[in-house]
Order: C-alpha cells, then structure tokens, then sequence
C-alpha cells in the first residue's frame, strides 16, 4: 500500500460480485441472530462471534446493499 498512490489503488481495485456480497449479508444476519439469540436467552455467546464486531458488520453490509434504502445513519440491523 506504501508504495502506491491512491490514484493507482483506485485504478488496481475490483468490485466484488453481488452474489458474494449478498452470501456474506446473509451469514452475518444469521451470525448477528445467534448473538441476540444467545444473549437474550442467557446463554453463551457462539464460539468466535464478538457481539460488537457482529452488529457493526451487519450494519456495513447493510447499508453496502442499500438494505430498506437507508441512509448511513439510519441503518438498521433487524435480526
């Protein structure tokens, strides 16, 4: 990354096809759904799923596909 300007980064980048996006909102949703589920039943959190890492994903993602045509900061992570 040091070695390159950001217009070569830019130029060098590649979009990701919607399938494989749309693959990981969908396991983070259910990954974000364990971790509520989990917690609300008083039971240990899934094994590797740190709850706030899970949601800010979630969020990412959500708003990556324009989920409910939210804004940045209206976002929602319905689970």
């Amino acid at each position: 990354m040091t070695e390159r300007t950001t217009p070569q980064f830019i130029e060098d980048s590649e979009l990701r096809p919607i399938a494989d996006i749309l693959d990981q909102a969908d396991l983070i949703y259910r990954y974000h759904w364990a971790v509520r589920n989990a917690r609300m039943k008083g039971q240990q959190l899934p094994a590797a799923l740190h709850p706030g890492v899970t949601e800010e994903r979630h969020y990412a993602l959500n708003w990556l596909i324009g989920y409910n045509e939210q804004a940045w900061d209206q976002v929602t992570t319905d689970t």
